[in-house]
Formats: C-alpha cells, sequence, structure tokens
C-alpha cells in the first residue's frame, strides 16, 4: 500500500479525534491535503516485537503510525534493561525529536503487534514545506503539540516516582 491508501486513519476533525489529551495528530484536513502530505511518504511495515527505531541511530526522518501499535521505551538509571513509557497508536507520530533537531534518537521503539509505518524524511518534508507551505505550518504545530503532551506526560510520570502509596 503507499501513503495515500491510509488518508481515512489520519483525516479526522477534533470532534472525531480521540480527545485532547491524544498523542494522535489533531489536523482538520481535507482528504486532497491529507494526499499531498502522505503521497511523499514511504510505507515501511513491521512485525511484532521488531525494534523499529533502534537507540543512537542516525534517522532525520518522521514515522506516521498506520497501523499496528507501538511501544517507546528508555534505559533505567538505576538498573540494566529498558522500560516502557508510552504506548503509540495508529494516526499517532514517532520519531520527531530527531526529526525536529538532526541529533541521535533518544530512546528505543518496538512494535507490540504488526503494523505499517510512513516514512517521511526532512528533505523530502522541506520539498513539501516549500509547495504547501500553509499545510507544513499546520502540520509543524500539530508534531509541536505531540511533543508537548508528550514532555507533559514524561514529567507528571517522574513526578509521582519516589512516592509510595498508602
Amino acid at each position: 500500500m503507499s501513503g495515500i491508501d491510509y488518508v481515512a486513519v489520519f483525516k479526522r476533525g477534533p470532534s472525531t479525534a480521540a480527545g485532547s489529551d491524544s498523542d494522535a495528530l489533531l489536523l482538520n484536513w481535507s482528504e486532497e491535503d491529507w494526499k499531498k502530505l502522505l503521497a511523499n511518504t514511504v510505507s515501511q511495515r513491521f512485525r511484532a516485537s521488531e525494534v523499529v527505531i533502534q537507540r543512537d541511530a542516525m534517522d532525520r526522518a518522521l514515522y506516521f503510525v498506520a497501523a499496528g501499535s507501538l511501544e517507546v521505551g528508555v534505559y533505567r538509571v538505576d538498573s540494566e534493561g529498558v522500560a516502557p513509557i508510552a504506548r503509540i497508536g495508529v494516526g499517532s507520530v514517532i520519531g520527531e525529536q530527531a526529526f525536529f533537531d538532526g541529533q541521535p534518537r533518544s530512546t528505543n521503539v518496538w512494535a507490540v503487534s504488526d503494523g505499517e509505518l510512513l516514512r517521511l524524511t526532512f528533505e523530502v518534508f522541506n520539498e513539501f514545506a516549500q509547495a504547501e507551505p500553509a499545510l507544513a505550518r499546520d502540520l509543524l504545530f500539530a508534531l509541536g503539540r505531540v511533543l508537548s503532551m508528550r514532555l507533559r506526560h514524561t514529567t507528571f510520570r517522574g513526578k509521582g516516582q519516589g512516592k509510595k502509596k498508602g
């Protein structure tokens, strides 16, 4: 399948989206607008338990989750191993931090189920932005919102650690 085959996955207005606290992309775009963006993506299938983003890898691309479910993990400071910190579902994105700053990937992302990602490289995004500046601006603000929601969630999780419930 090509990226434009997934327009229905991403085309949802604020009233039908998962909610204001969701990390889904909330873009009130037409089907034609979504086609313009998703036509620039490359499909990448994944299998359950496969690592789709490797920590420290250099890859300045953004991935739209078209199908399946993923988990994001961080290395624990106090012990060995990776701890899952978030589950990412259909309609959201992964890889936004490295997409913005060009730095190595900060964490691992692995598949919980089989699925498909739509990959948008930074270079292709720049071409898209030249051709469709208003849509590119909308996308950047939607990505900024996702980053903000994830930062708030991570900050909230950190505040609760170290306190005993009782």
